[in-house]
């Protein structure tokens, strides 16, 4: 019998589905391996845009500020600046850690602007998300606290250099995504030794 009418032997025919199998798998693993490194790009990408942004809009908060009160227990930063209209107005930034829980992110951390006229009489704030999934944690117990345990802000003892230091991202198939920077932001209109700012109208 011809070659071309025997068809092929259970032998061949089980080669062939290993080979089969081996390229399948190879194709998969690679494939897989492409959607995390994108996943991964998408995240970092997204988080340093995040970052820069937010460190703009804090920038122009604190480069104008007549006054830096910074209160590390309650996570608050309050200054006095010049508003749009040039009347002085509160600004607050709030920030918020993240919440570690057996190595991961539980619950991501925030930034946010609260701003109001610098008027004891008016009590409602204009409140804005800066920054959200933010991962520091001072406390530590993190998954890396060389990294993760960083205080997002800092001051120093003239109340006149702020310090931000944020770390956000996300995580893929259970690894932690980051971005970061530590940058420093000077309120250039706080004179040491000058006047006192009252606080009183921001509390």
């Amino acid at each position: 019998m011809a070659r071309g009418e025997s068809g092929v032997t259970l032998v061949e025919m089980m080669v062939s589905l290993f080979i089969f199998a081996i390229v399948s798998t190879m194709f998969t693993t690679a494939i897989v391996q492409y959607l995390h490194s994108t996943s991964a790009d998408a995240i970092r990408s997204r988080s340093s845009t995040e970052i820069a942004t937010s460190v703009q809009s804090l920038d122009r908060y604190v480069r104008y500020a007549e006054g830096v009160e910074y209160d590390a227990t309650n996570h608050t930063l309050t200054m006095v600046t010049p508003g749009d209209s040039g009347a002085k107005q509160c600004v607050v930034i709030t920030y918020q850690d993240a919440t570690w829980k057996n190595g991961t992110v539980s619950d991501y951390g925030s930034v946010k602007v609260k701003t109001k006229p610098y008027d004891a009489s008016v009590t409602s704030w204009s409140t804005r998300a800066v920054l959200g999934s933010v991962m520091n944690n001072e406390s530590g117990g993190t998954s890396d606290d060389s990294l993760f345990a960083s205080r997002l802000f800092t001051v120093d003892g003239t109340n006149r250099v702020v310090r931000y230091s944020p770390v956000t991202g996300s995580y893929v198939s259970g690894k932690p995504v980051t971005s970061n920077t530590s940058t420093s932001f000077t309120a250039r209109n706080v004179k040491s030794g000058g006047t006192a700012i009252d606080f009183t109208p921001c509390g």
